[in-house]
């Protein structure tokens, strides 16, 4: 028999219960681990801006980048390493939902899909920002080894220099994430 995975199963316990008809049902509840933020309703208000704003930067730099027109944006190892950072960078605006939902002591899985995510999502930035770099890199070295990049080296350098401004807008939300989310403890669930 196939079963489904789900990480999160033996957060819960159950017990037994009988209704006023007589019929038995399971009343679960949960019993995993509670990750309480260091600070209160109100003040966790106030930090959906800062993380608004910086998941926008994210995606308003990529755009920019695109929108260069470099000679190496007709070669596809230079593009899919590009559009891979999309993914981290949309993907960073589910955590932030999911952060904005949860209450101040979140479920181990509210916590994973919500600040774990954002934070995930910044470091693959990085990561995919770096190899799109790279790429870049390499074709810039193809151009000057065969020869010389007679047109459009001004733009190629322009591009390479937006891959710094992504990673710097992921390495800024990192430096927030640390400030603010690093004092999150779990709590055993009593």
């Amino acid at each position: 028999m196939i079963g489904l995975h789900n990480k999160y199963k033996d957060d819960y316990e159950h017990v037994p219960e009988v209704d006023k008809k007589g019929r038995f049902h399971d009343r679960f509840y949960y019993a995993g681990d509670v990750y309480r933020l260091p600070f209160d309703g109100q003040t966790k208000k106030k930090t959906y801006l800062p993380c608004i704003g910086l998941g926008v930067m994210m995606v308003l730099i990529l755009i920019g980048q695109g929108l260069v027109n470099q000679p190496s944006s007709r070669t596809v190892w230079v593009v899919l390493p590009y559009l891979l950072q999309f993914l981290p960078a949309l993907f960073f605006f589910t955590g932030l939902a999911e952060y904005m939902m949860a209450s101040v002591g979140m479920k181990r899985s509210e916590y994973e899909k919500g600040v774990q995510r954002m934070r995930n999502c910044a470091i693959g930035l990085i990561v995919t920002a770096a190899a799109s770099a790279l790429a870049d890199l390499v074709y810039i070295i193809m151009g000057f080894a065969k020869g010389g990049m007679d047109t459009g080296f001004t733009r190629e350098l322009i591009y390479f220099i937006w891959h710094a401004a992504t990673i710097c807008a992921a390495l800024m939300f990192g430096k927030y994430y640390n400030r603010t989310f690093s004092g999150i403890i779990p709590e055993k669930n009593n």
